[in-house]
Parts: C-alpha cells; structure tokens; sequence
C-alpha cells in the first residue's frame, strides 16, 4: 500500500499502542499522518488541544532524555497534564501487582499511561487490566514510538515508504526488532548485519516476512548494498551492563564513511540516539551531510502526541 494514495480517518483499529505487530499498515499510516498534522501546527505555533481536560501518568522503570522530554512537551502542547510517576518511587517497586497499579490509576482520573522499561508481558498486564489506553514507550523486546517515529522521518526525507531499501548495522535489539516488523509492514525492505547470536529473534523476523522482504546477514556489505537508509544503534542497550567483550565483536560493525560510500549516493543515516562517537558510529557519520539524527529526534515529539492524540477519547 501507498502512503502517498491513503485517505486518513485519523482513528486507530487499536484502543492501546503496545507493539508494531498488533498494528495494520492502516493503523501505522494513521500515525504518520496525524504526526505530519502535529508538525505543521508546531511549525506555525498552533496547538491542538486534543489533550485539554486529560492527565497522562508516566510511569518510567529507568532514566530517560527524549522520550520523557517529547512525551511531557507533547502532553503540554495538547493542552493536557501529567504525572511523571518513576517506578522506584511507587509500590511497584516494593511488590504491588500491576493489576491493582493499573486499576486503580484508571480510578484516579488518569486518562492514559506511557509505560518505559518494563517487560513486555508487564506492559500486556497493564493493557489487560487498565481501563485507559496503554503506551509501550520502550522494553527490552521493543521500540515501537521510535520506530514509527523513524517511518515518519524516512516519509519526510524520500517522500514515500514502499520501495525503500533500510539497512540495520551492528546489535540485533528492541530497536531492530521493531524495525524489522515496521519495515516490512510499510512495503519497505528491511536487511540487518549482526554477528552470529546478535541478531532479532527468529520468531519476529518469520513474523515480519509474512509482510515484507527481510534479510539477515552477518555482512555489512551485502546488507548496506543498495540502501536508501542506513541505521544503527548503541552496541550495550539500556538494561545491560557495559560488555567489552561484546564490544569487540561488534566493532567491526561499526558505521563509518566506508559503509556509508556501499549504499545509494543519496542514502541518509539515522541512529535513535543517545549515540557513542566512535563506538558503533563514527563522528564523521553522525555529524555529517547524511545524517538525520536530529530531525529523528524532533519527531518523537510530534509522533508521540499523534499517539496520544488517537488513543485518548
């Protein structure tokens, strides 16, 4: 399917926003035309206040910079509140059940929860006994607001999604996994380079060829060929502790010029940030001509009120 020939009805098939497999190609074109709405108002200074009278909790298990900043900024710009609620600082933390959690948020008056860095059974629990929509805002298994975020910028940057070649470089993770699955229903083929053991799980990429093209390769030249996107992601995610060992081996999977000259002359390169130079990309890449990172970044903001904005009734 064609985004550029989609008729938005700017509504979902979805009462939650958990993983990019419950999601149709229609529900992901929604999103990214209710994103591209959200920019152009931000970009004349107007503000839709889809959020006016509503609160959004926040519940994050770990640290966070963009999601938390585009989420709170986003909630405000939709004329909404929020409760910023750090796991460590509820009962969850001392053994509450998710189910009395996500009951009783709902009593409070809450009109949505943005779950970060919980597991992705925990997020399905909160979905399943929440009376509120329910956003996964990362876990270990997934990504799925960057990369619908990500879909947004290619869409902006080549004009179209189907017919595009993303290529993924160094450590198969919750990034790649929803890539992968994101790629493939959007009519985008998807290769990934990972050493052998760091690849997604096997199950995801089966899932994801019922919809698109995928290769899995431990090349880097056989996956940048002919890539119209170029991505990559920090080698030791969020939950792990630093690995030299893994370090080492994917080093080699590093994104320099090198990598950048074997894909499309017009190729750009993404990384969903925090990114470290010099690790799996070089200062070169990221700071460069080709490099998008920062308009990725912007997007989250304008992606992440899209969601909310089509969740909350």
């Amino acid at each position: 399917m064609d985004i550029n020939k989609f008729v938005p009805k700017f509504r979902l098939s979805q009462s939650n926003l958990l993983n990019l497999s419950d999601l149709t190609a229609e529900d992901i074109f929604e999103l990214l035309y209710a994103a591209r709405e959200m920019k152009k108002r931000f970009r004349v200074g107007e503000n839709y206040p889809a959020l006016r009278g509503k609160t959004v909790a926040l519940l994050f298990g770990n640290v966070s910079t963009r999601t938390r900043v585009s989420f709170e900024m986003g909630i405000r710009q939709l004329g909404g509140d929020y409760l910023f609620l750090p796991k460590s600082e509820t009962q969850l933390s001392r053994g509450e059940s998710i189910r009395d959690t996500a009951v009783m948020l709902g009593r409070y008056g809450i009109s949505a929860i943005v779950l970060r860095a919980f597991t992705e059974a925990q997020v399905h629990e909160f979905a399943q006994y929440s009376s509120v929509p329910v956003i996964n805002g990362i876990t270990d298994e997934t990504h799925p607001l960057q990369v619908l975020s990500d879909l947004f910028t290619v869409w902006e940057k080549k004009g179209r999604l189907d017919d595009l070649k993303l290529a993924y470089i160094g450590d198969g993770n919750n990034v790649a996994s929803s890539l992968v699955m994101g790629c493939s229903k959007v009519n985008m083929d998807m290769a990934i380079a990972s050493p052998h053991g760091y690849s997604p799980s096997q199950s995801i990429v089966e899932r994801a060829m019922q919809f698109g093209n995928v290769l899995i390769t431990d090349d880097v030249a056989e996956a940048v060929k002919d890539a119209d996107i170029v991505y990559t992601d920090v080698f030791i995610s969020m939950s792990e502790e630093d690995d030299e060992e893994k370090k080492r081996t994917l080093a080699r999977y590093r994104v320099t010029p090198e990598v950048m000259a074997l894909a499309k002359q017009d190729a750009v390169f993404m990384h969903c940030m925090p990114a470290r130079r010099g690790e799996e990309v070089s200062a070169e890449v990221i700071d460069g001509p080709q490099s998008i990172v920062y308009d990725q970044a912007e997007n989250r903001l304008h992606l992440n009120k899209a969601a909310l904005a089509l969740l909350v009734r």
